[in-house]
């Protein structure tokens, strides 16, 4: 009695499909929240960390931005998201933020982009939790994703001068790096889903 050839491949119902980068995308923007969670009760971040935090937010941005089906804006605003994450690329490189007027302007806009994206992405996530269907939760989640990563890159490089203004941003940050980590583990399951 002979037999024929194995057959050792191995094949599934699913095909994963984008899934890798969606994983990629929750990774991202755990990692960037969790640093803004931690970020207040460290006195100074090393370059290597902030660097990696932007990297990482620039990353969840771009990916959401890739993998959304659209945006609750209108579409120039991918630009200004864009370009919201490449600036603090440039600022983690640099070790002194006053070396430069541009660095030093930049520094001093802080904490008004991270307001202006707590929220912005406060509106979107509320609008998606308190009512949204669930084919527009999505592109409302995202859309509010996408802000975060913006406000929460310039909060990872920003380096505060002492006062009462740095407890505000600290809670600013903190407030929006935790409805980053209820937003992410909504769209998580919205994806999962979706199937």
């Amino acid at each position: 009695m002979t037999q024929g050839p194995h057959d050792h491949v191995i094949t599934f119902g699913v095909t994963t499909g984008t899934l890798w980068l969606q994983v990629l995308v929750v990774a991202a923007a755990l990692t960037v929240a969790a640093c803004a969670l931690v970020r207040p009760f460290f006195a100074e971040q090393e370059r290597a960390a902030r660097v990696a935090v932007a990297w990482a937010a620039a990353v969840a941005g771009v990916l959401t931005l890739l993998l959304t089906d659209g945006l609750d804006l209108p579409r120039q605003f991918a630009v200004v998201f864009l370009a919201g994450l490449g600036v603090p690329l440039f600022l983690a490189r640099h070790a002194e933020p006053g070396t430069t007027l541009p660095l030093r302007l930049v520094h001093h806009l802080t904490p008004w982009v991270l307001l202006a994206a707590a929220t912005g992405a406060s509106v979107e996530f509320a609008r998606a939790w308190l009512g949204a269907g669930s084919d527009r939760a999505g592109i409302l989640l995202n859309t509010g994703l996408v802000i975060a990563m913006v406000g929460l890159s310039w909060f990872a490089v920003w380096r505060p001068s002492p006062g009462r203004s740095r407890a505000v941003v600290n809670a600013v940050g903190w407030a929006l790096a935790s409805a980053v980590v209820a937003g992410t583990a909504h769209v998580a399951t919205l994806t999962v889903a979706a199937g």
